[in-house]
């Protein structure tokens, strides 16, 4: 059950994470305040407040996360949090209880979205009364990030702080990790590890205990999205690894490269108990995060390599192929059905408006068409035949196919 104080601050608070101090002043005389408790309160007092069950609210626990991420590592909070910061704790939450299936966070670089899923990992294996999660598993396309993930996760775990209030995670280890590990096995018996999406899942369930979370990060790049084949098999993978989770596990997605011919345009298709949440670094004219502002988004635009792929920004001139013909996405609406590079047709789900400048003219045979620098375009390179983005395009490329069938050659 909540705390007494924390229940009665949640009151009728539309929203926890907006609490201001003189709202946590009207707690009892007869008890200690919130902000005593995390000032001056001893271990127990402290565990208290932070530790759950399934018989906490959502609410209740993801206001304790919140506070246990700030009293232990403030140094992550130097700037406040975005709006959509609530989002993705919420649904990563909803994850890790077994209310969603699926949370794919394609949330613009640096937005702040591994380190709030870390910070949650630590807050749940520290947390969670029941240990309700058994094994965590993070699987990343390039093997050093995951491994770093667990490595972060760990240290996080291992720091003198949290050590002095939850000396039972590790009973003997003391020291911090300075290389990088694969996996850890807390003295409460939850097990974290790092893996690949290069790697085939299927020997990996045989070996053992199947997973009941898994977080997918960074499982896609510009570098796989070069080969069609690579990318198809990066999918398989992660497919393989999902459906072999444990009963009622779950799998967090966090990405911030979208292209259309990528595994994360798969992925926002609609599922039952799938969450998909979309945020590009800037809308209409405006950073939809403070700790950014217009003149450092304009110097990140200039310095990126694909400031709409990896920053999720696009003009609003941008042609869609439709079955009525070809139309800009500031056209479009919600519910509308587009054709993908497969010939398929799939519905918007969301529409984001942004004044990026990542356009590119491409001429071939006389004939012009503008599209994005991670638009996909079908090519001949020798005796070789692949999709490759337009920002890659040479004078010397033959091209066969620019999508969707707007120009054939």
């Amino acid at each position: 059950m909540a705390t007494p104080t924390v229940r009665r601050l949640l009151g009728k608070t539309a929203n926890p994470y907006l609490m201001t101090k003189a709202k946590i002043k009207r707690t009892e005389p007869s008890s200690p305040s919130l902000r005593e408790i995390l000032q001056k309160g001893n271990r127990q007092e402290l565990r208290a407040l932070f530790s759950f069950t399934h018989a906490d609210s959502e609410a209740a626990v993801l206001l304790k996360f919140n506070l246990w991420a700030r009293h232990f590592f403030p140094q992550y909070f130097k700037a406040g949090d975005a709006p959509f910061h609530k989002d993705i704790d919420t649904f990563n939450y909803r994850v890790y209880r077994g209310m969603l299936s699926s949370f794919v966070d394609i949330v613009f670089r640096g937005g702040a979205k591994t380190t709030r899923t870390k910070l949650l990992m630590a807050f749940v294996i520290s947390n969670d009364l029941e240990h309700s999660r058994k094994y965590l598993k993070v699987l990343t396309e390039d093997g050093s990030n995951s491994k770093q993930i667990v490595t972060d996760v760990y240290n996080m775990l291992i720091s003198e702080r949290v050590r002095a209030y939850y000396p039972e995670i590790f009973e003997k280890t003391t020291e911090k990790r300075e290389e990088t590990m694969s996996s850890f096995t807390t003295a409460t018996g939850v097990k974290m590890r790092a893996g690949t999406v290069g790697t085939d899942q299927r020997g990996q369930l045989q070996e053992d205990a199947r997973p009941d979370f898994i977080w997918f990060d960074d499982f896609e790049t510009r570098k796989t999205l070069r080969s069609a084949v690579e990318t198809k098999a990066i999918f398989d993978n992660m497919e393989e690894a999902r459906t072999g989770l444990s009963k009622d596990g779950g799998s967090v997605y966090t990405c911030n490269y979208l292209s259309e011919r990528g595994n994360v345009h798969r992925l926002v298709q609609p599922l039952p108990g799938r969450e998909v949440l979309i945020v590009p670094i800037r809308f209409k004219g405006q950073p939809l995060w403070d700790a950014y502002t217009m003149a450092e988004i304009n110097r990140i635009e200039a310095a990126a390599d694909d400031f709409a792929g990896e920053y999720l920004c696009v003009k609003p001139d941008t042609l869609v192929l439709t079955k009525w013909g070809w139309k800009t996405i500031a056209l479009l609406r919600v519910g509308d059905k587009v054709v993908t590079h497969l010939n398929r047709e799939q519905k918007i789900l969301r529409i984001m408006q942004s004044n990026a400048n990542d356009l590119l003219d491409i001429t071939v045979n006389g004939k012009v068409v503008t599209i994005t620098k991670n638009h996909p375009v079908l090519v001949v390179r020798g005796s070789t035949k692949d999709w490759v983005p337009a920002g890659q395009l040479t004078v010397k490329d033959f091209v066969c196919v620019i999508p969707h069938g707007k120009l054939k050659v």
